[in-house]
């Protein structure tokens, strides 16, 4: 995976809306199925016992215990039970949204993976389902991230085994990736909302609706937004002179320096004071602690 398309996913992921919309452990009977279902959420499916079937689109699987499954909202599906035994699974409903598309539709993922931490992974299920039931003022905040960790853990599986991820060839990322591709390419210029509308061909007060439909922000809070995370890291990684930094990520001082400490709670000078890379000795250093 390039740099390129690792920030544009990275991009996406920052901008993703969670929602549980249930959670429950089923030991489905011999009327467990549907055929050709349309779902409108995502699902998860840990599965522990028993035999079934699932086919998504085209394809068919047969699902062991030890297995979890990603289900995507928008794809074709259909679901039984084999055998006699009852078919024992972890389950959740979910939307996860970047803007009005459903994220894993933008990204090409495996829809079937064997678990390596079992035992973990029951836990986490177990967790999502305590707190899905449980009325405390918190409850949705922790939700969210429990399923944060089993979504971010199923990802990483697949890094490691596939080595990378991909963005799905769809129309609804294709324009967009073209915008972003453009923003980091372009970061030491002046980049305008009309020249980006202009890249997808759209009116640009339509453009400004759809990017902040697509990742959540307007076009400028983005690239702002990206030029603060570029000067960060060329304020801890060289000496070049806060000047220097500013005219990198295309800005004028005096903005550089009133954006940036709005960002980040820090002036460039103190940012780099704080986490500027100097050896292998200030790697475990935390804060602004120098020895």
């Amino acid at each position: 995976m390039d740099s390129n398309q690792l920030q544009r996913m990275r991009s996406y992921l920052d901008n993703t809306q969670m929602t549980v919309t249930m959670a429950y452990y089923s030991k489905v009977g011999p009327n467990w199925r549907s055929i050709n279902e349309l779902p409108d959420v995502n699902r998860l499916y840990y599965i522990r016992e028993g035999e079934g079937w699932i086919r998504l689109r085209d394809r068919l699987y047969h699902p062991k215990p030890g297995q979890l499954l990603l289900l995507p909202a928008g794809m074709r599906l259909s679901f039984g039970r084999l055998g006699d035994n009852g078919f024992g699974k972890y389950w959740c409903h979910f939307t996860e949204t970047v803007g009005d598309v459903n994220l894993f539709q933008m990204l090409e993922l495996p829809h079937c993976i064997d678990v390596r931490d079992e035992a973990g992974l029951e836990k986490q299920f177990q967790d999502l389902i305590g707190l899905y039931n449980n009325p405390s003022l918190t409850a949705p905040l922790r939700i969210k991230s429990v399923l944060l960790d089993i979504v971010s853990g199923y990802m990483e599986e697949v890094l490691e085994r596939e080595r990378g991820l991909r963005l799905a060839p769809m129309s609804e990322t294709g324009k967009i990736n073209t915008v972003l591709y453009y923003v980091d390419e372009h970061l030491q210029e002046r980049i305008t909302v009309e020249e980006l509308a202009r890249l997808v061909h759209f009116h640009p007060n339509y453009f400004m609706q759809y990017f902040k439909t697509m990742l959540g922000l307007s076009p400028i809070a983005y690239i702002n937004r990206k030029r603060m995370d570029k000067a960060k890291e060329l304020l801890s990684s060289t000496e070049w002179t806060v000047t220097d930094v500013a005219e990198k990520v295309g800005l004028e001082l005096y903005y550089f320096s009133r954006v940036f400490k709005k960002q980040t709670g820090l002036s460039p000078s103190e940012y780099r004071k704080q986490f500027a890379r100097r050896g292998p000795a200030a790697e475990g250093m935390s804060g602004g602690e120098t020895s």
